[in-house]
């Protein structure tokens, strides 16, 4: 379905946070033990025997321990539709209400279910908001990986060495043999720049972080030596929450200004679809990743979320940059009756009969899978049980 053209807002000054009821008695704490092969190269990851695989991007599910039903409805219809074979939830997972750990691992579990119970693949990223309720949970990312890798079906990977958490390096066998045919990155964008740095603050920036030098120099480095045991450079994707700079450059087609009046030229040049309804919030700095995954020449695509109602992608120089759009109804929209309008996912499609693997990219949406999308909120009665 073709994007509807809006008139930019602002991001929203204070997200709502939900007011999640306390949870009643709980099933259990912390799911079965898992047995799906983990990341970094795992063999859980296959392409089909025809060939093709299929990865679902959900973006900003962002609640509490009640999640809004229709968010849930969603993830399951393009599950059931959509027939992936890896799903990804990049960041803002779940938001600040959850009052304990118990609420938390709650909200959690409520937005991984739809794949656990189809017994599909998946993993997350951590976005800026993962964190909200640390003080109040006691459950910090670190944490929260914990818990999440008792999954049967999550393929995120744990390495301490690099700043942030969960950076996932997944290698897909090809369907002829034992040969990676693509690959993922999935990588932590980190939350907030820290107060001040060299003596000065961040006032007038984009204030949220940054990609960090190491976590570059690591993708380099396992690039480089799954090319050598591979044979040949391995084509991938590559998600993180954040956008980078290059996202905002794509859409005006200049580097310092937001000028509208330069997107048409623009929109033709790098074959922009989607749309733009608030700004690009980047990190503080620019973090060099678009240098990087041009230089190695083995990423096609790099997408995000984190900005809900912009939903776009394009080709700059080769390397296609998008978004997800917000997966999440319990969290900030369009506003007004229309607020709902946008909410859906990303599916890409791979497939090892195309030059490069990768084939093509789409937005599904919870309008066109007959959904509610009338404005305000629809919490679940319960939280789903813990398994």
């Amino acid at each position: 379905m073709t994007d509807v053209p809006h008139q930019p807002i602002r991001r929203r000054a204070l997200l709502a946070a939900g007011g999640a009821a306390a949870a009643t008695a709980a099933v259990a704490t912390t799911p079965s033990p898992a047995t799906a092969a983990r990341g970094n190269g795992g063999s859980a990851l296959r392409f089909r025997r025809n060939g093709r695989f299929r990865i679902v991007q959900f973006n900003d599910t962002q609640d509490g321990s009640r999640t809004d039903r229709r968010t849930l409805q969603l993830m399951e219809r393009v599950l059931d539709r959509e027939k992936p074979d890896f799903a990804v939830i990049n960041g803002d997972v779940v938001n600040g209400s959850p009052e304990n750990a118990l609420q938390l691992k709650q909200a959690y579990n409520n937005v991984v279910q739809p794949m656990e119970s189809r017994g599909i693949p998946w993993a997350v990223t951590f976005g800026n908001h993962d964190e909200d309720s640390v003080d109040k949970t006691g459950m910090d990312e670190e944490k929260v990986l914990s818990f999440l890798r008792r999954y049967e079906y999550n393929l995120n990977a744990r390495d301490g060495e690099l700043p942030g958490t969960a950076n996932t390096h997944l290698l897909i066998r090809s369907s002829r043999g034992r040969r990676a045919a693509f690959a993922l990155w999935l990588l932590d964008s980190h939350r907030y720049a820290p107060k001040t740095l060299g003596g000065q603050d961040f006032k007038d920036l984009k204030s949220y972080d940054w990609i960090k030098p190491e976590q570059i120099d690591w993708y380099r480095r396992r690039s480089l030596a799954a090319e050598r045991r591979n044979g040949a450079a391995i084509p991938s994707l590559m998600f993180f929450h954040i956008p980078l700079w290059e996202h905002h450059h794509m859409w005006y087609g200049t580097q310092f200004s937001s000028d509208e009046s330069k997107h048409a030229a623009a929109r033709q040049k790098h074959q922009i679809e989607g749309e733009k309804n608030e700004d690009v919030f980047v990190g503080a700095f620019n973090s060099g990743l678009y240098a990087a995954a041009q230089e190695r020449g083995d990423v096609r695509g790099i997408y995000c979320g984190h900005d809900h109602i912009n939903t776009y992608k394009g080709n700059y120089f080769g390397i296609e940059l998008g978004y997800g759009p917000g997966t999440g109804f319990g969290t900030y929209g369009l506003g007004g009756t229309d607020d709902h309008r946008l909410r859906g996912c990303r599916i890409f499609d791979l497939d090892e009969s195309t030059e490069g693997v990768y084939r093509s990219t789409r937005n599904v949406f919870a309008r066109d899978l007959e959904i509610d999308t009338k404005a305000g909120s629809q919490p679940i009665d319960e939280p789903l049980p813990l398994p």
